[in-house]
């Protein structure tokens, strides 16, 4: 039986996990991380001598770890309990969000660093399955986890081939195939995301890849970087870890990260606050215009840099409200104004939002509108160019809902 697992950072021992007699999580960093390092684990577990006992540090890991039905596939693949946030990092933490690798101790490190090509067909045969095999959970040589809810797949991608991690070699793209039962996610996605870049968020590199027929969404990962040609990993961590809040209640409704929380977080911790403030704003109102109402808490992260927390590249950018059809809830993950139905947001909202976050309600009805004449002008050329070979049902139903946000948010606030 597993009893403790060392936590690492890019390679680097920062602590040890374990759990004490009542299965209580335990973290302690190592002393020599504290000496040499500026770097915490998270936000929410400063660097300190004194171990964090009573679950201290619980949601930090568990925001580590898959969720809802991939969880439950994992786990019984794993033949783990569902609940056991220690088993399922013991077994699959081995590459996760960012730079965090978990092994048990008194176990092999792994030394190799390998990447396995992959063709066409071969890597369209594991997305298939990833219903079934989620990350690749207890297949040998994979450790892999990604938090969420949507089945992904790290890979390594380079001269438009791809192909699979083993080891300690790090991924530096995702696979998100499509949602099954949503049509277009792919395309909804890959639009959100290129349509957030020309309006000048800062968002990954991303493109639609065509797997004999089966098109898929390919992210590069911010939590990677290039340092004399070889990947490292960067030390990252969403919102609600951040704060200490688990991944069950991740929406604002059910006791997650409001907006005004997270402004408060960016502008106490952020080594570039006023930057830093200004994007995240840009983020709410984006998600806002084009109708993404699954913007919470883990949508959001800090890069955790030894020059400090910076706001990472955004990410998840979805239209989610063109799926209304299908029933999914249409209220705002993080309200505006203490308003959480998106048709009732009108100019009060933000002025209220604006009293709450502390800045002139002049200049955030400013904002909202930059923003919205910005998509409303780069959105039919970008549509035209560079997504007009999908003939897609969703895109255009995504085309027609930004373009009547965008004007409704314009006649009401100016």
């Amino acid at each position: 039986m597993i009893t403790k697992l060392i936590v690492q950072i890019d390679n680097e021992t920062v602590g040890h996990l374990w759990l004490d007699e009542k299965k209580i999580f335990c973290f302690q960093y190592e002393v020599s991380w504290i000496k040499t390092s500026r770097i915490p684990l998270s936000l929410s577990i400063p660097l300190r001598e004194k171990p964090y006992l009573d679950d201290e540090s619980r949601a930090f890991f568990a925001n580590l770890l898959p969720e809802q039905k991939i969880r439950e596939v994992i786990a019984r693949n794993l033949g783990l309990s569902l609940q056991n946030d220690f088993g399922l990092l013991a077994k699959i933490g081995g590459d996760c969000a960012g730079a965090v690798s978990l092994y048990p101790e008194g176990g092999l490190l792994p030394k190799e660093n390998t990447y396995t090509p992959l063709s066409t067909s071969e890597l369209l045969k594991i997305i298939k399955e990833l219903p079934q095999r989620p990350l690749l959970a207890g297949e040998l040589g994979f450790r892999l986890s990604l938090a969420g809810a949507q089945k992904k797949l790290p890979v390594y991608f380079s001269e438009q081939k791809f192909s699979l991690t083993h080891g300690d070699a790090p991924s530096n793209y995702i696979i998100k195939p499509p949602i099954e039962i949503l049509d277009g996610t792919v395309e909804n996605e890959a639009f959100c995301m290129a349509l957030a870049g020309e309006v000048g968020l800062n968002v990954p590199h991303s493109f639609i890849y065509d797997l004999e027929g089966l098109l898929v969404f390919v992210i590069k990962r911010y939590d990677r970087t290039l340092f004399d040609n070889v990947i490292k990993r960067l030390h990252q961590e969403d919102f609600c870890q951040a704060l200490n809040i688990y991944p069950e209640y991740k929406y604002e409704n059910e006791g997650g990260p409001s907006f005004v929380q997270c402004v408060n977080l960016v502008r106490t911790k952020s080594n570039r606050s006023g930057k830093d403030v200004l994007s995240v704003l840009d983020w709410l109102i984006f998600n806002f215009l084009i109708g993404n109402s699954d913007a919470h808490g883990k949508n959001v992260s800090f890069l955790l840099l030894p020059q400090g927390p910076v706001l990472a590249p955004f990410y998840d950018l979805i239209s989610t409200r063109i799926y209304g059809h299908f029933g999914l809830a249409e209220g705002l993950a993080m309200g505006i104004g203490g308003e959480h139905s998106p048709e009732a947001i009108q100019r009060k909202q933000w002025e209220l939002l604006a009293e709450e976050i502390k800045i002139k309600p002049k200049f955030l009805i400013s904002r909202v509108l930059i923003i919205a004449h910005k998509i409303q002008n780069v959105r039919l050329k970008l549509f035209k160019e560079t997504f007009g070979l999908y003939t897609c049902d969703s895109l255009y139903r995504l085309n027609e809902f930004i373009s009547n946000s965008c004007d409704k948010a314009i006649r009401s606030l100016s």
